[in-house]
């Protein structure tokens, strides 16, 4: 398993949702969505293109976290 995993967060603008998505990136690859939906639910949504990626339980909260932290400044 790989340690010190680089990652970035992108902003992505669907035409057909009210806020913006937050891609997870890996080697610019996609490897998860967040974002909030129309009825400002938090969603994460893992990409299919990562099948069999194994990421440890704490790593992955703390993507996610800063995902959700960059939504909702977006939505402010």
């Amino acid at each position: 398993m790989k340690s010190n995993i680089e990652f970035r967060l992108r902003k992505a603008i669907a035409i057909n949702r009210e806020n913006a998505t937050f891609e997870l990136l890996l080697d610019d690859v996609a490897i998860l969505d967040v974002g909030f939906s129309d009825d400002g639910v938090f969603e994460v949504a893992f990409d299919e293109r990562i099948g069999g990626g194994v990421f440890e339980w704490a790593q992955l909260q703390e993507w996610i976290e800063r995902g959700k932290n960059l939504a909702e400044l977006d939505m402010m």
